[in-house]
């Protein structure tokens, strides 16, 4: 997209404001649709080409974890931002996490935990990094994006035990604290928060999410999984199909994966919190790719989440697909999205 294109898009997203829709009931929902409705942005549509009819996900490890590296992120964040790598010790637990600020925001009441995505088994706080310092230039607070440990070489729940560690820490001096992340990482998030609540260490004020995956072990040919719902050009039907085929694979892989020796209740909800208790979660904005195949269940997590009266907020990006934090600089769907994440967290 040539730049003065992008900077248009970017300046009609932003003045998209939010309308009803009867079947998200007390959901505040934005839908950001692009000029060409129900279309692909193309940079995500040559992505999704490539993955051919009848796509079948790698058994390998090490191909499973390279597919979830971002690559070619392009870094329009300011240089005021500072980046820390640091280590703390809580719950037992040595984690490595990356403290993200402007020297301003330091010493603020506000913070932001953030999870990266990955499967459960992939990715590290590099491939948000870009993302979380185009944020931090707008938030007035300090992030801790946390390096925990991946499966299956550690299994469910050490990963969230890491991310909870380092809530308890930040929750030692700051008094404003979002619990956020994208894809499995959104899902930890709430499985964090769930955690935090119920062992007494913080009431998490609000969560951020960027196309959580909010449940394990559901039906894989059932209503959350058919992309006949979700209205396409003709011509591009094909390769949303060929997306929902993949990442049903995936979400069979990645359960595996994450709970590989455990007889784990897919139905607790630490692990799929599309069967938590709404109540929980105060305030939560959940940011999702028209195209994603978790949209259908994020919607129905929203859906419970308002008729339980929390505050929910949904905000979706015409023409996106998972992932599309990769994105930034590339389709202006990306920066707005952080923009409205900024937003949230200072409202």
């Amino acid at each position: 997209m040539l730049k003065n294109d992008y900077d248009t898009e970017l300046s009609r997203l932003k003045q998209i404001e939010a309308s009803d829709v009867p079947r998200l009931e007390r959901v505040k929902m934005v839908v950001k649709d692009r000029v060409d409705v129900h279309s692909y942005e193309p940079h995500t549509f040559e992505l999704l080409k490539e993955l051919g009819d009848d796509p079948v996900l790698s058994n390998n490890l090490d191909m499973l974890r390279a597919g979830t590296v971002a690559e070619g992120v392009v870094d329009i964040s300011s240089n005021d931002v500072n980046v820390e790598p640091k280590y703390m010790s809580e719950l037992d637990q040595k984690v490595r996490y990356y403290r993200i600020y402007r020297p301003e925001s330091l010493g603020k009441n506000k913070a932001l935990i953030y999870i990266h995505g990955g499967s459960y088994y992939g990715g590290s706080p590099s491939d948000s990094l870009v993302s979380l310092k185009l944020l931090a230039s707008q938030y007035d607070g300090v992030i801790y994006s946390v390096d925990y440990r991946l499966a299956p070489e550690n299994p469910y729940p050490l990963g969230l035990m890491d991310c909870l560690s380092v809530l308890k820490m930040v929750a030692k001096t700051k008094t404003n604290i979002t619990v956020g992340g994208d894809s499995a990482g959104a899902s930890m998030a709430l499985g964090v928060s769930e955690l935090s609540h119920y062992m007494g260490i913080y009431d998490v004020d609000s969560q951020v999410l960027f196309y959580p995956t909010v449940v394990h072990g559901s039906d894989l040919e059932g209503s959350l999984w058919n992309d006949k719902k979700i209205p396409i050009v003709d011509e591009q039907r094909n390769v949303l199909h060929n997306s929902y085929t993949l990442f049903k694979q995936l979400d069979t892989k990645m359960t595996q994966l994450y709970m590989p020796d455990e007889p784990i209740d897919y139905r607790s909800p630490i692990v799929s919190p599309l069967y938590a208790d709404p109540a929980i979660f105060k305030k939560v904005l959940v940011m999702t790719g028209e195209f994603d195949p978790f949209r259908l269940q994020d919607e129905a997590f929203l859906s419970k989440l308002g008729m339980a009266g929390c505050d929910a907020k949904y905000i979706r990006y015409g023409g996106m697909g998972h992932a599309f934090l990769n994105l930034v600089g590339k389709a202006a769907a990306t920066e707005d999205a952080i923009h409205e994440c900024a937003k949230f967290l200072e409202n």
